[in-house]
């Protein structure tokens, strides 16, 4: 057999194991998995303070292109939590704490 298939065998192999290791200390270790969890919340707190006025732009864009939309939502939330009902005189929609109709005037 050539040297380098079995270096590279023995290379394959440490890795495999080690994985297996690896899962093993992760499954059965919990101060070993919360180490590597704060490493990630370390680097996930490096990359937004060092990207801070990138997230920031690129939140008020979003803000900005959505304000339409977010003012017609909030619009049609609210005239969907009224109550209506009809004018008993013109039968015009009016709203159910109305004392006179918006279209002919009258007292309800």
């Amino acid at each position: 057999m050539p040297v380098g298939f079995i270096i590279f065998f023995i290379i394959v192999l440490i890795l495999v194991i080690a994985g297996f290791v690896f899962t093993f200390a992760m499954m059965f270790n919990p101060k070993f998995k919360a180490k590597l969890i704060g490493k990630q919340l370390e680097a996930n707190k490096y990359m937004v303070d060092e990207h801070k006025d990138d997230i920031k732009s690129i939140s008020d864009d979003v803000a900005e292109a959505t304000k339409g939309a977010t003012k017609t939502t909030a619009r049609a939330i609210k005239e969907g939590l009224k109550d209506f009902v009809y004018c008993k005189y013109c039968g015009a929609e009016i709203e159910a704490d109305s004392k006179f109709c918006k279209v002919c005037g009258k007292k309800q």
